[in-house]
């Protein structure tokens, strides 16, 4: 009887890790929104997510591309005073994968130059990859 109770407690926890990343959940922020407050609310979620042990990818489109873009205005927010740009920032230098949509940089008279380190233009097709994945939950903004 011991030797089932160790078998079955042995094999739980050798399939414990395989569970939990087959769980694991990747989020797909898109945010499109010139509204500080709803862009800032998407970059506090989204970090949320992250310290939670999601994989976050953030698209950034429109008027949100601005958020992208080195010297752009940042507009702090009460009551901590942060920005949405100060949390782009921080996501990014945790790993956060930051995309621009490739149609902003054209459109605004920008160049790739111009974008804050750690972010890069978007691949429509690698994009579309990462929301058809069956663990992706799409937030738009």
């Amino acid at each position: 009887m011991k030797k089932t109770v160790t078998k079955i407690v042995l094999t739980a926890l050798l399939c414990a890790p395989s569970l939990s990343l087959a769980s694991s959940k990747s989020i797909m922020t898109i945010v499109t929104s010139p509204n500080p407050q709803t862009q800032l609310m998407s970059m506090v979620l989204s970090l949320k997510l992250m310290m939670k042990g999601a994989k976050i990818d953030i698209l950034l489109c429109g008027p949100a591309g601005a958020l992208a873009i080195k010297g752009s205005q940042e507009v702090k927010l009460k009551p901590k005073n942060v920005s949405a740009q100060m949390l782009l920032k921080k996501m990014i230098k945790k790993g956060v994968s930051v995309k621009i949509c490739p149609l902003y940089l054209p459109n605004k008279g920008e160049t790739k130059a111009n974008l804050i380190k750690g972010v890069s233009v978007a691949n429509p097709n690698k994009i579309a990859d990462i929301i058809l994945e069956d663990n992706t939950k799409i937030l738009t903004y």
